[in-house]
């Protein structure tokens, strides 16, 4: 059985594949990016993704978040109560639960 031998073609053909698979990678990577946020964090509700999303974090106050209810209706102010708002499990936790974590800009912000 004889080894192939690799043509200059075929050699490029990988090379392009390997350019196209870090090329997602790289993309994937810079889609997910967080944009520092100094705000309070609310969102303008102004995207489907904002509303399939719903809650999301209030910057200044781990206690409190926001509410996305309906495209471009100012997003409610909700409280936590005893517990603290888990910005990534989108939900009220106890405090033992709870982990601090960069806050990120909201897609879209409210009219001025």
């Amino acid at each position: 059985m004889r080894l192939r031998h690799f043509t200059l073609v075929d050699k490029m053909k990988v090379l392009l594949l390997a350019a196209m698979v870090l090329s997602v990678l790289l993309g994937a990577t810079f889609a997910s990016r967080c944009i520092r946020d100094n705000s309070n964090g609310e969102p303008g509700c102004k995207t489907k993704e904002e509303i399939d999303q719903g809650f999301w974090r209030h910057n200044y106050d781990p206690t409190r978040y926001w509410e996305c209810t309906r495209l471009n209706e100012p997003a409610v102010l909700r409280s936590c109560q005893d517990q603290a708002f888990h910005p990534s499990q989108l939900e009220c936790v106890d405090w033992d639960d709870w982990e601090w974590e960069p806050v990120c800009a909201p897609l879209t912000r409210p009219d001025a």
